[in-house]
């Protein structure tokens, strides 16, 4: 009954948290769960990124450190290639597909919420060390270490606004994470999920 559901968990601007240029990107293995902490290029602590405990397939929320949601990242399963889907309070705004017949390296793109590409990597993703480019070659943004020395942690600097940092941030999260967790959370089929129902939608 609709007396005895939560409510929802209440909504900040994403815009609001990622207004900066410079984040760096803590990743903590947790007994539970992945865990990603977002912080300024100062080290004060700007949000988590948390991965579902239980989820059909790998799923991510974003939140502030006082637990306002931003937003959400959704692995599709039963597809033939790594795909995420980001969404936002207003509902999906970016997908991050992965091309999986590459001899050397790894190729990852993203597109807009319509399926037009609006940018991919140029450079080393297992070391950390890449730029993220927009179809005409202009550089969005730089993954690198040379910020950090902590294990598991990373710098990103964002050089455009063509595309939101918030989602340039869940982007690299993306690929990291199907980089070093081996693509577990995925599995080789016939299709995907397509777009989904009101019953898979994030909650916001």
């Amino acid at each position: 009954m609709d007396s005895l559901k939560a409510p929802a968990p209440a909504v900040a601007a994403s815009s609001s948290v990622f207004a900066g240029n410079e984040y760096i990107i803590e990743q903590k293995i947790v007994a539970l769960r992945d865990t990603f902490g977002i912080k300024d290029r100062s080290g004060n602590l700007l949000a988590y990124v948390k991965k579902k405990i239980v989820s059909w397939g790998p799923q991510f929320y974003f939140e502030t450190p006082d637990g306002t949601r931003l937003g959400e990242m959704r692995g599709k399963v039963l597809t033939v290639r790594p795909t995420f889907e980001i969404y936002d309070a207003q509902g999906l705004v970016a997908v991050v597909k992965k091309k999986i017949l590459k001899l050397i390296g790894s190729e990852w793109w993203l597109e807009d919420a319509s399926g037009t590409e609006i940018a991919r990597i140029k450079g080393n993703i297992t070391e950390h060390n890449f730029s993220i480019q927009s179809p005409s070659g202009t550089e969005i943004a730089q993954i690198h270490k040379k910020w950090v020395s902590v294990r598991d942690s990373y710098g990103i600097e964002i050089l455009s606004q063509e595309v939101n940092p918030y989602v340039v941030v869940a982007y690299a999260i993306a690929m990291d994470h199907t980089q070093f967790k081996g693509a577990k959370g995925f599995s080789v089929g016939l299709g995907g999920l397509g777009t989904m129902t009101d019953d898979f939608k994030p909650q916001f």
